[in-house]
């Protein structure tokens, strides 16, 4: 029943999309997969860690969700309209979205064995080093501590070793350690404080929703526990949301204070006291946060016409530029960011603003129609078959699981370029590498 329902739904939706709300093919198609992996996450949620999924479902949000309600209900907005049509841009995003969706799940590897051994394979290995969920989170914290202190180029990774004290939490639900929960509030709460003194909140969000994962595969909850849990993560994303722009104007005019307070206050005055988070002016607002696909339309527009395609351009500087660490070649090309997007989409941005192409929009100016469906049906291949390798290791490391929400970060999100994918999965890849040599060679903790 479980199996047959997220088929059932997405073909509902589909249906009833065409017959009720008058969308076409595609965009009903789009609408039916986001229904479909929706589904499918929150039925497997506590079965296994499936990353794709969460991938899929962010990809068919910002790609092809937001720009739905954005054609439909803000199609005159001023800086955020959709620049091609609705036929035009569903036409290549929904395919596009299928193919990246079908690279990742082509059945060209199978795991050996259950979720199930798995998870009593990383319980076995615990059971062995009953400290490591310490030993994590404090190398964790004392990275994060230093980020701010050490050397430009050396930064990214101190921010991945960072990472570790979340994969020591996840040890730390395996344990019996009666001040287990007081462990868990204080780095959440650090992480959200650490969101507040920066006035990003991407990292806050991605690594709860991690959490909330690898709890369940974990605890096995209820599907009531689940939903409770979904939807709290969700409901923190809107009141986010809502306050984020009203929360940095304040910092960028010097409001002194704490910025905890200064949170709470305008959560009180914007969510819970007046009905601003449902005003247009908010919703809107929601609607171009979630929406990716105004960079991509504007891709379609710009290129070819004005723009010839890169030909694959983009993506051959990313990978020369991934694979030269910077310490060692200082003067290498900085790949992606402002100037691919004044370039393919040719919108002026001011100095302070940072915007990308996205894997979607870099697809298309790189390759077209066509070829953009085919390199995102190559990229789902390529994380298929990255993903193949973590569990072929999993099978003599299987505490390997637990870091592929560090290996993932960067990677989950819809609107990162490939520049930043393909730098993230290498050297977090490394780091990765680095510990579990580390603590066999210096610890004997074979992991």
């Amino acid at each position: 029943m479980n199996n047959s329902l997220k088929y059932i739904l997405a073909f509902v939706f589909v249906f009833f999309s065409i017959l009720f709300f008058n969308l076409d093919i595609y965009s009903s198609l789009g609408v039916g997969l986001f229904v479909f992996f929706g589904t499918k996450f929150f039925i497997e949620i506590g079965q296994k860690i499936e990353i794709r999924d969460v991938m899929i479902i962010l990809a068919a949000l910002q790609w092809i969700i937001g720009p739905m309600l954005a054609f439909i209900f803000y199609p005159d907005d001023e800086f955020y309209y959709m620049a091609v049509n609705l036929q035009t841009y569903m036409g290549f995003v929904v395919p596009a979205t299928y193919t990246f969706a079908i690279g990742m799940y082509l059945p060209f590897w199978k795991k050996i064995v259950t979720e199930k051994k798995y998870l009593n394979d990383i319980r076995a290995f615990f059971n062995k080093n009953k400290n490591i969920d310490i030993v994590f989170i404090l190398i964790g914290t004392l990275s994060e501590l230093f980020i701010e202190i050490v050397p430009a180029n050396i930064r990214f990774v101190l921010f991945l070793f960072s990472g570790l004290r979340f994969i020591g939490l996840y040890f730390l639900l395996l344990s019996d350690r009666k001040y287990k929960r007081v462990f868990i509030i204080i780095i959440i709460g650090w992480l959200f404080f650490v969101s507040l003194r920066e006035s990003l909140f991407h990292d806050l969000l991605l690594w709860l929703g991690f959490f909330v994962i690898i709890a369940a595969f974990i605890n096995k909850p209820k599907q009531i526990t689940k939903f409770y849990f979904i939807f709290g993560i969700v409901l923190l994303s809107i009141v986010i949301q809502t306050v984020k722009f009203s929360y940095r104007e304040a910092i960028n005019e010097g409001v002194t204070g704490s910025k905890m307070n200064l949170f709470a206050r305008l959560v009180k005055d914007k969510v819970i006291e007046t009905d601003y988070a449902t005003s247009e002016s908010n919703l809107s607002a929601m609607v171009v946060r979630i929406n990716q696909g105004w960079i991509i339309a504007r891709i379609m527009r710009w290129t070819p016409e004005y723009e010839p395609f890169a030909k694959g351009e983009t993506i051959i500087t990313a990978i020369e530029a991934s694979f030269m660490p910077r310490f060692l070649f200082p003067n290498k090309v900085r790949a992606g960011g402002r100037t691919y997007f004044e370039r393919f989409t040719g919108k002026r941005i001011s100095d302070e603003t940072s915007m990308g192409l996205g894997l979607l929009g870099e697809a298309y100016a790189n390759y077209g129609i066509r070829g953009g469906a085919f390199f995102m049906l190559m990229i789902g291949l390529f994380y298929n078959f990255f993903l193949s390798r973590i569990y072929k290791i999993a099978l003599k490391h299987p505490a390997i699981i637990f870091f592929i929400p560090l290996l993932f970060l960067q990677v989950v999100k819809a609107e990162t370029d490939f520049s930043v994918i393909l730098n993230h999965l290498i050297k977090a890849s490394v780091v990765v590498w680095a510990i579990f040599f580390g603590l066999r060679k210096f610890f004997k903790i074979k992991i």
